[in-house]
């Protein structure tokens, strides 16, 4: 029993259980970490994603006549009493380029413009927005006049990398404003 090669084997096999314990805690960690940050950018994924339905739904509340003043893929400017004191209010929804918290090269900002005051929604993280307008029919349509609902497409990813790569939610949401109707 005392040989040597007993204990060889015995030191072989002690290192190789320490080693698969470690390997097996930092797998635990890493995946950890990832279902951490999947859960954060779906938080503010769905967040967002409120915040822009909640705005939109505003176009031409209380404006009398076509409350959409600009319309392309990636912004929309309109009219609503936003804060319903009476008075119309310009609105814009649109992306801001001028990310440097992340390390994300893909970012950029989502900012609601609100009589010429910048407000963020999102300060980084949106990699996609898109915005598609639809006529009465559902029929894609770039005419202003004829907006009656909008597709939304948007996809958020994390600031940081992780195992190679960026976690990512992307979503599509149609909204129908009940004042374009």
């Amino acid at each position: 029993m005392n040989h040597p090669i007993y204990f060889i084997v015995s030191f072989v096999i002690g290192i190789s259980i320490i080693l698969l314990f470690v390997q097996l805690n930092t797998f635990t960690s890493d995946s950890n970490i990832e279902a951490l940050n999947e859960e954060i950018l779906l938080r503010n994924f769905m967040t967002t994603q409120e915040i822009i339905e909640y705005h939109l739904k505003k176009i031409g509340f209380r404006a009398s006549s076509n409350p959409i003043v600009e319309a392309d893929s990636s912004r929309i400017k309109f009219i609503c009493d936003d804060d319903q004191n009476n008075q119309l209010d310009e609105l814009e929804l649109t992306t801001k380029n001028e990310i440097s918290n992340t390390e994300n090269p893909n970012d950029f900002g989502l900012v609601l413009i609100r009589n010429g005051e910048e407000q963020v929604i999102t300060p980084s993280n949106v990699t996609k927005f898109v915005l598609e307008y639809f006529d009465v029919n559902g029929n894609p349509t770039n005419e202003k006049m004829f907006i009656k609902s909008i597709k939304v497409t948007l996809r958020m990813e994390t600031e940081n990398r992780i195992k190679g790569h960026y976690l990512f939610f992307e979503n599509q949401f149609i909204v129908k404003p009940k004042n374009l109707v």
